[in-house]
């Protein structure tokens, strides 16, 4: 390929870059987090407080954390009233309740509070004329 050919191949990249360039410009608001990190905290936390107390049927020595359900039963108010309700009979559903439904409440109140805090934000801005 002469020199004439470089210069070619050279502008026919430049004239592909420069069709590229919005586009690629674009996938950085495609790839811009929808949501902060934090509202992932309290399910999470609430999830692993359920795994650390389920520890106590497999190894008797930490029969103590009962009180991490305990808790976990008491911070779940409006869940765990199922959970209260199905213990009787069949503990091993209300179990599986209060893991499965108590994170996904714990999601939605943090999705709730995300709300919030961004309308509070919103409303706090000055208006630019």
């Amino acid at each position: 390929m002469g020199p004439l050919g470089l210069l070619l191949c050279a502008d026919i990249m430049s004239q592909t870059r420069n069709r590229l360039l919005p586009l690629l410009q674009g996938v950085g608001t495609l790839t811009r987090q929808a949501h902060p990190d934090w509202i992932y905290f309290l399910p999470i936390l609430h999830f692993c407080a359920c795994l650390m107390s389920t520890l106590r049927y497999f190894v008797p020595g930490l029969q103590y954390l009962i009180v991490i359900w305990e808790f976990v039963m008491h911070a779940d108010f409006p869940v765990s009233l199922v959970a209260y309700a199905l213990t009787p009979k069949y503990a091993p559903l209300a179990a599986i309740w209060v893991v499965a439904a108590g994170t996904l409440w714990w999601y939605v109140l943090s999705r709730g509070a995300e709300v919030v805090l961004v309308k509070l934000k919103h409303r706090r801005k000055p208006v630019s004329d």
